[in-house]
């Protein structure tokens, strides 16, 4: 981990032989009528038609019996009865059998600069053609067929008689060869029939790539037989960190998959045309396998299956050729399972500080004339990489492999930013997109004071939608090798199937557009209509998803030096508010445009969709007072990566939350140093600013804030300093620093506060940069 299923259907069994069948068709009572198209990922070229197809007890499936047309065939033929109980006939095709009233899948004029994934659909009134020159492309093309249904197509026993599609042509291709979704069951896991939904899901979506994180500190979960010590040992720990504290709950955790378990999901995923590609963690994130087999450490330990999140200073002994025999040991199991032609191994987050002081680590950096020890992780990675070679396979790790040199034929996925994939296409390496900023979906989707707990951060559906995987700074050639985005699913916090669910969705779909369709088709506008259709599917399908997009967001404008709410949605709906502490019903006021407020004020507001609540309701403090909407003059700029509402954020009237994205702005690694302009010379009694705690978070409290008031903004008065205690241990804590003063008339306020730049030697990350975060300034 990396700080900072739909329902299962079955599919008709055919003969080889089988050419011709017939099934009773029964009638029901009932109809629905399709809308507008509303498929997701939106597929690269659309054209619509006037008219319907209807789909009903007279209607048959054609195929040509190639490519995975019949296994199509009873997949769509199998939905139908499910949902309406009609069962379709499914016949051999070939050009001169009559078509009315057909479904027919088809290599015959398929396009082939479609690609091995592409597919199109062509639908008049009479008949439907999908095409394709692979299973792949059938499959994909039989997910966007589906999605022109109705929604309640996913429903079983939805009681219709009749489907109706509407008249349209359809030309569709991937913009990505890798399309991918993680799931880490290191910390939690969860059972095979949840794993296979989590890859319906998937497939629904045309994600490709399945990402199975197998292996953690916190616990082994794959069977590996030449190494049983594993799973008997490794597989277990004593109990699980409660929430964020450094308490656990003594409650032991434990589980496992069989060789044949894993093997029954590669298989079914292999029949959703999605890869398992598993993931082995080494050098770090081993202490699972430490604990098992101590002999594989740089010291004697003693060793136990961590309990706590974070990251261990003990890693496997790169200097010790038994453990890279251990490796290759389990490789080769692993190998046998997974037929995937990457293989994970992890790479990330390997302190240094074990190696440092191990004899055996310093005797091969001596022995093979390496630098340091970087360039021992690199040759701990590129004999691994050597031997998945020689086994013709190719090795993917996170972004930390690029240090020290990058193996030949690695991959690289680029986690803690975009320059990782950058560095590996300029270098001509392939690298797979998954930046914590735009693919950590264990963050925060919605405000984290009414969200259940997650990792941290604030990553919103918008926000996923708005990530290019392509940089700007690449040239066509090199963004050859960025071939794919995956979105990330950590779960120290996510217990259950139904919290994944809501962690990965529908902020997943999100991704899987970025993934499948051409960048200049996307539109945020576009997209969040077509999700009210998916939502009813994913409603149907019982997808305990987020509606967190369905939220009100809260923020100012500045008017003439004045502070105005404005309130929005990410979905379309009407917002109703009160700015009286009062929840918002029905009948409270509907907001039309941005509105002052007088007095400081406790806004709350919801989102309504045909007259229903359709999110929950948010609330948020809004203070007024002397400085609100005065221009604010940044002297030691802030960070990009947490703004705030920008240069205005300090006066911007919206008090911090507990999520650093909401109201705080941050400072990283740097002093923080601004100006208030009061616009004309103002009698105050009082000068108040919030700073946050949270070390596990790597934020700080200043060591010192200094107040000063100026007249003219030259000349300055410094006041008597607020410290803080920055640096000792603690859990998350807001304070105030504060200055009182007699009636003194002033026009300019500045504040100064120091950081302490870097983490303290308590600190796992010792001397990285810290952050400071601050909001709101209050004068009175």
């Amino acid at each position: 981990m990396h700080f900072v299923k739909p329902i299962k259907t079955t599919t008709m069994k055919f003969s080889v032989r089988l050419l011709i069948f017939t099934i009773i068709i029964l009638a029901f009572n009932g109809n629905l009528t399709a809308g507008s198209i509303n498929i997701v990922p939106v597929p690269m070229q659309v054209i619509e038609g006037k008219g319907i197809f209807t789909i009903q007890s007279s209607t048959i499936i054609l195929i040509d019996e190639t490519n995975g047309t019949m296994e199509m065939a009873g997949l769509l033929s199998d939905k139908i009865r499910l949902s309406s109980g009609l069962s379709i006939e499914i016949r051999s095709y070939n050009a001169a059998f009559p078509k009315n009233n057909a479904i027919v899948f088809t290599t015959l004029g398929a396009d082939v600069s479609l690609g091995k994934e592409g597919y199109t659909i062509d639908i008049s009134e009479t008949q439907v053609f999908v095409k394709s020159t692979t299973a792949a492309g059938f499959f994909y093309g039989l997910q966007s067929l589906l999605q022109l249904l109705p929604a309640d197509i996913e429903k079983t026993q939805s009681g219709l008689k009749s489907f109706s599609i509407p008249v349209v042509n359809i030309r569709d291709k991937p913009r990505f060869g890798y399309r991918g979704m993680h799931l880490d069951v290191g910390r939690h896991m969860f059972p095979v029939e949840f794993i296979k939904k989590y890859i319906d899901l998937m497939a629904m979506y045309k994600i490709n790539t399945f990402h199975w994180h197998l292996t953690e500190d916190q616990g082994w979960r794959i069977e590996i037989k030449k190494y049983p010590k594993l799973t008997q040992i490794g597989s277990i720990r004593k109990g699980t960190q409660i929430s964020k504290t450094d308490e656990i709950d003594s409650i032991p955790y434990s589980g496992f998959y069989t060789q044949a378990q894993a093997s029954e999901i590669v298989a079914y995923a292999a029949s959703k045309y999605i890869t398992v590609i598993p993931e082995i963690e080494m050098p770090g994130h081993s202490v699972a396998a430490l604990t098992a087999y101590p002999s594989l450490a740089c010291t004697s330990g003693p060793f136990e299956v961590r309990t706590h999140w974070g990251v261990a200073d003990d890693i496997c002994c790169a200097g010790n050729d038994s453990v890279f025999t251990f490796y290759q040991d389990v490789l080769t199991e692993i190998m046998d399972i997974f037929p995937s032609m990457y293989i994970h191994i992890g790479g990330d987050e390997a302190p240094k500080v074990r190696w440092k002081n191990c004899p055996k680590c310093q005797t091969r950096i001596k022995t093979e004339g390496l630098k340091d020890e970087d360039e021992l992780q690199s040759y701990f990675i590129r004999r691994i990489e050597k031997f998945l070679v020689s086994k013709n396979r190719r090795l993917i790790g996170w972004d930390e492999i690029l240090e020290g040199g990058l193996p030949p034929e690695a991959t690289v996925m680029a986690w803690r930013g975009i320059q990782a994939g950058i560095d590996a296409a300029t270098q001509g390496h392939d690298a797979i997109m998954t930046p914590v900023d735009y693919c950590y979906f264990d963050y925060y989707q919605g405000d984290p004071a009414t969200e259940p707990e997650a990792a941290g951060g604030y990553l919103t559906l918008k926000t996923v939608y708005s990530y290019n995987p392509l940089p700007p700074v690449l040239t066509p050639e090199q963004t050859t090798h960025i071939i794919g985005v995956q979105g990330n699913v950590w779960t120290e916090f996510i217990k259950t199937p139904e919290y994944v669910e809501y962690m990965a969705f529908p902020r997943a779909i999100a991704l899987a557009e970025i993934a499948w369709s051409q960048q200049h088709l996307r539109n945020w506008d576009d997209f969040i209509t077509r999700m009210d259709n998916q939502f009813q599917r994913l409603d149907n399908l019982g997808v305990k998803y987020s509606k967190g997009s369905s939220t009100v967001d809260f923020t100012t404008q500045r008017d003439k030096n004045r502070n105005f709410v404005v309130l929005s949605s990410e979905t379309k709906g009407e917002i109703r508010y009160t700015t009286d502490s009062s929840d918002p019903v029905s009948s409270s006021k509907l907001y039309t445009e941005p509105f002052e407020l007088t007095k400081s004020a406790v806004v709350k507001a919801v989102l309504f969709r045909k007259g229903k609540i359709a999110g929950t309701i948010k609330q948020r403090e809004i203070t007024v007072n002397k400085a609100s909407g005065k221009p604010v003059t940044i002297i030691k700029p802030y960070s990009f990566k947490y703004p705030g509402t920008g240069e205005q954020a300090m006066t911007d009237g919206l008090t911090g939350t507990n999520s650093y994205k909401t109201g705080w702005q941050g400072y990283e690694g740097t002093d923080m140093e601004f100006t208030v302009d009061l616009l004309q010379p103002t009698k105050i009694i009082s000068i108040k600013l919030n700073f946050v705690k949270n070390p596990e978070d790597w934020v700080l409290f200043p060591t010192e804030v200094v107040f000063s008031t100026s007249m003219d903004g030259k000349n300055w008065k410094d006041h008597t300093p607020t410290k803080f205690d920055a640096l000792s241990p603690s859990e998350q804590e807001v304070k105030t620093a504060a200055i009182n003063i007699s009636e003194l008339d002033i026009r300019y306020i500045k504040v100064s506060a120091n950081s302490p730049k870097v983490l303290p030697e308590w600190h796992e990350y010792r001397g990285q940069p810290c952050w400071i975060f601050a909001d709101e300034l209050v004068v009175e």
